[in-house]
């Protein structure tokens, strides 16, 4: 549960919109499930980041561009002490997500699989591509979040 959260935190903003995401993707996982016998070379958690990864794509896709009230930042959990170094991370982990939600589709596919530890061989696997495909979309998404990163 605590990947599909994550996953769910790269496609949606608000909270609610996270809880619901990540509902869908439950109930997709149930559904694909007696498809996957364990018999393919993708191990349970990459079953479980590709059905995920499908559910949001075809989540976001579905729903019209809103711009709701952005000035809300979205925090992940700090384990620093201090309260202003708890702020500093909080505001650059809400900056990187940002931009994450910013990359087109691919590259925002790629990066979040990165982020939860796939190499890129799996990541390959798990989005149906190859991986000649996987380094050039973490390349080009490297080179946005930087120039968005720096840029702000």
């Amino acid at each position: 549960m605590p990947l599909l959260r994550r996953l769910a935190a790269g496609y949606a903003r608000q909270t609610g919109d996270q809880e619901d995401l990540v509902q869908e993707m439950v109930i997709a996982l149930w559904k694909a499930l007696p498809r996957w016998r364990g018999q393919t070379a993708l191990s349970q958690k990459a079953f479980v980041a590709r059905v995920g990864q499908y559910t949001a794509l075809q989540w976001l896709r579905a729903r019209e561009p809103s711009h709701a009230d952005e000035s809300v930042l979205e925090t992940l959990p700090c384990m620093q002490a201090r309260p202003d170094a708890q702020a500093e991370a909080g505001q650059r982990q809400a900056a990187l997500l940002s931009a994450v939600r910013e990359l087109p589709d691919g590259q925002r596919e790629c990066v979040l699989l990165v982020l939860e530890g796939f190499d890129h061989g799996q990541i390959a696997d798990i989005l149906g591509v190859a991986i000649n495909t996987v380094d050039q979309r973490l390349s080009r998404a490297r080179a946005r979040l930087r120039n968005q990163l720096e840029g702000s």
